[in-house]
């Protein structure tokens, strides 16, 4: 039998740091009999309340998971992309009321599965989320800021689309390990496969409880200090578990 596990950490960069202000990252994992996953979200950071946002948003996937998982259920159909960003918009407005969308714009990067034998991925905004397969090789998705400027990125709101999400999903045999993080990590690495790879071999054989502090240690530590930005790291696993 396979398992998926979670684990993660957020760190509030230096700037926050510095003036007293909330980390404005956020993640979380759930475990379920339906499923499992892991989501992380970055505050935009001109917003006042963008560290509810992020909250909202974590919170915002794992209700759209469930929903999907039912309307799957109920219709014998395969996930309807479409239908599954419009439910985390749905959600994520209703968890941020009655603050206004405006004031509360926050990235979304998520992986997921709920027993259609499919790990799903998806992500708003800036950051990345990469996937390690069985034969080492890495899939990514980053956004694409081809058609807009380099300092601007798409976040939930009251008017986000579906067409701007990225989404890409792998057979659950394909996917040994997902890793997502917010641009306060992605943007400083160079060798993203080298990484993603290096870091889920060097945390996924160890305990949850260790695996969390030493993450929370490596981003408190991170190696670039003029990197003003919070830092989240969040990394979903699958391990055989013994036969009873």
């Amino acid at each position: 039998m396979t398992l998926w596990k979670s684990f993660g950490a957020s760190v509030r960069g230096p700037s926050h740091i510095t003036e007293g202000l909330p980390n404005q990252d956020a993640w979380m994992s759930f475990h379920h009999t339906w499923g499992d996953g892991i989501v992380v979200s970055d505050g935009v950071g001109s917003k006042p309340f963008s560290n509810f946002g992020s909250d909202a948003a974590c919170l915002a996937v794992g209700c759209a998971a469930l929903a999907c998982r039912i309307k799957a259920e109920i219709s014998q159909v395969e996930i309807n992309r479409d239908y599954l960003f419009e439910r985390i918009q749905h959600y994520w407005l209703s968890n941020i009321s009655p603050l206004e969308p405006r004031d509360c714009s926050a990235t979304c990067l998520f992986a997921f599965r709920f027993g259609d034998g499919l790990i799903h991925l998806g992500m708003l905004g800036d950051g990345l989320v990469a996937a390690l397969k069985p034969d080492g090789s890495v899939v990514s998705l980053t956004e694409d800021k081809g058609y807009g400027f380099s300092n601007i990125t798409t976040a939930l709101s009251q008017t986000v689309s579906p067409n701007e999400w990225r989404h890409i999903s792998l057979p659950e045999e394909e996917c040994i390990a997902v890793f997502l993080c917010t641009d306060g990590v992605a943007d400083d690495l160079d060798n993203v496969d080298g990484f993603v790879s290096g870091f889920i071999e060097a945390h996924c054989s160890i305990a949850e409880i260790s695996a969390n502090r030493r993450t929370r240690e490596m981003l408190e530590k991170w190696p670039t200090p003029k990197h003003s930005d919070d830092k989240t790291i969040a990394c979903l696993f699958c391990e055989d578990a013994p036969d009873a």
